[in-house]
């Protein structure tokens, strides 16, 4: 037996910003899962903090859809190799068409809840 799992609307409108996040996270540079982590959450003040079991899941996604290209690099003797993300150009091109959706819908929706204030 199939059991699907329910998905709220919450947990679309994180994965919606995750992967915007990833995008233009790795529209600055190329890099590694566990980097990506840490540099997420400093990019964004600790405004997006997530887990392993979020990002790989979504890198797995965009890399299916082909925003993004894997390179596995070998970067200390003995370890393991990281793989490496960039942005293919369908990536950048998906990343701006986002982009353009999404600043006007934070801007509005600053608006809609006081301008930043805590009432």
């Amino acid at each position: 037996m199939i059991v699907a799992r329910k998905v709220d609307a919450v947990s679309e409108l994180r994965r919606g910003a995750l992967e915007l996040a990833l995008l233009a996270y790795l529209n600055r540079k190329t890099d590694f899962g566990g980097a990506m982590i840490s540099g997420l959450a400093e990019a964004t003040a600790q405004g997006l903090v997530i887990t392993e079991g979020a990002l790989y899941p979504a890198l797995g996604r965009l890399e299916k859809k082909g925003l993004l290209k894997p390179e596995l690099r070998k970067e200390v003797e003995g370890r393991k190799a990281r793989k490496y993300y960039a942005l293919t150009e369908q990536g950048v091109e998906r990343l701006q068409e986002l982009k353009a959706a999404w600043i006007p819908l934070a801007n509005g929706m600053e608006l809609l809840f006081g301008g930043g204030n805590d009432e």
